[in-house]
C-alpha cells in the first residue's frame, strides 16, 4: 500500500466554508459519517481522532477529488 502525506486536517482547515460544507455533505452521503461528528475531528481544535478506517477513506477522496464535482 502507498503511503501518503495527505494531513485530512490541514486539507479540511484549508477549504473555504462553501467547500467545507461540501466536503462534508459529500463523506456523509458516502461513508454514511454524520457531519457534525466528522467537523468537530477535522477543526483545527479537534473533539476527537479520526478512525483508520475514516482516515482512509478521507484521504482517498481528497486524492481522488470526487467530492469536488
Amino acid at each position: 500500500m502507498q503511503q501518503t502525506n495527505i494531513d485530512p486536517q490541514v486539507y479540511y482547515q484549508n477549504l473555504c466554508k462553501k467547500d467545507k460544507g461540501k466536503f462534508l455533505r459529500y463523506l456523509s452521503r458516502q461513508f454514511d459519517y454524520p457531519s457534525s461528528t466528522m467537523s468537530g475531528k477535522l477543526r483545527e481544535n479537534p473533539t476527537g481522532n479520526l478512525r483508520k478506517d475514516e482516515r482512509e477513506n478521507i484521504i482517498k477522496t481528497i486524492e481522488e477529488g470526487l467530492w469536488k464535482m
